[in-house]
């Protein structure tokens, strides 16, 4: 239950208030003007650069599995996205409770997604990706649910739904009919640009919905960039836009080009951003996946030398954590990709506008 607030106590406080006389309405009040006292909290992550404040996360719990379904798993492991095996349960939760220690360390508050330890899904026994919370997208004013666009993908909804529901944040739309959309496909240049992916997890229909939503919420541009995709076998790490781009800080971005569409990558010089060009090798490592808690302070993936120089040549702190365990199936199919697939900002500080 939240609290009372000022508002509610002192009805001499309501806009057009006037004694004896019926309530008007408040057509003219706007909603990010009271999403604190009505919500609780100022839910919005409009930005990938503003200081971190709050984040979901989902500790490894899902792998705990029948011997049934890891049968099933090895009988499709390109299905599953585990054609190198089945991953170090314990590993990865090793790997996942220091990075959560990380960014408690630099002062973000990290709620646990709270899953059972086998969630379901509607075409598989145990959904997966469901650890990879960036697919929800946190706009100024609340949240909007995804809807991902592969079979063994699909039931993780419910679960990120129910959470958002159960922390105080508002959702304020649900991708549906024949939308698909994932967070992971959204990267933000400010509060008023961003950049969405259409490609293997993402089509123009879930665009389209979410669109609307956001110019709702203050964006002004919205620019779609057009992904690589696979046939019969999935080669490196580029499902998601954020595999391949993500902001580092103001006016500086690590990209692996040859993943960017021309058009995008002329839109990015034209906004005035530098880009570091990971290798390939190193994108595949989830280089390019890297969270920035503050401008020009990132959280990446170890074991990317040539990435890391580069964003110290550009003044950025860089930490590095140990994600081995998610990214050996060259690309975080393992079950959460980088720091940036297995985070959910909720909260952020307003970052830097582009100039």
């Amino acid at each position: 239950m939240i609290e009372p607030t000022t508002i509610a106590r002192n009805v001499a406080q309501i806009p057009d208030y006037e004694e004896g006389k019926p309530p008007r309405p408040l057509f003219d009040v706007d909603y990010m003007s009271e999403l604190e006292a009505m919500w609780g909290r100022k839910w919005g992550a409009q930005t990938d650069l503003g200081k971190l404040r709050m984040v979901l996360v989902s500790k490894p719990v899902v792998g705990e599995l029948t011997p049934e379904h890891i049968e099933e798993m090895k009988r499709a492991p390109a299905l599953y996205g585990l054609v190198r095996g089945i991953p170090d349960l314990k590993k990865q939760q090793e790997q996942h409770a220091n990075f959560v220690t990380i960014l408690r360390s630099h002062g973000v508050e990290v709620v646990d997604l709270n899953l059972p330890p086998e969630p379901r899904g509607i075409y598989v026994p145990v959904v997966r990706g469901v650890r990879g919370t960036r697919d929800i997208v946190v706009i100024n004013g609340g949240a909007i649910i995804p809807r991902n666009a592969i079979a063994t993908k699909r039931g993780c909804e419910p679960y990120w739904a129910q959470r958002v529901i159960e922390l105080g944040c508002p959702i304020l739309y649900t991708v549906h009919g024949s939308g698909c959309f994932e967070g992971g496909n959204v990267c933000w240049l400010d509060s008023k640009h961003v950049m969405i992916g259409v490609g293997l997890r993402g089509n123009l229909e879930g665009i389209r919905q979410v669109e609307f939503v956001m110019r709702n919420a203050g964006v002004e541009d919205v620019h779609v960039v057009y992904l690589a995709g696979y046939l019969n076998k999935a080669l490196g790490y580029q499902h998601h836009l954020d595999c391949v781009f993500n902001m580092v800080d103001e006016g500086l971005a690590v990209c692996y080009v040859p993943g960017i569409d021309y058009l995008s990558l002329d839109h990015l010089i034209r906004k005035g951003i530098k880009l570091i060009e990971v290798p390939p090798e190193e994108m595949r490592n989830a280089a390019c996946n890297c969270l920035a808690i503050e401008p020009g302070k990132v959280i990446m993936v170890a074991g990317n030398p040539y990435t890391h120089e580069a964003l110290v040549k550009e003044g950025c702190e860089v930490i590095e954590v140990d994600w081995s365990e998610y990214t050996k199936q060259g690309g975080g199919a393992s079950g959460g990709g980088g720091p940036i697939c297995a985070t959910a900002p909720l909260i952020r500080d307003p970052g830097p506008m582009l100039k």
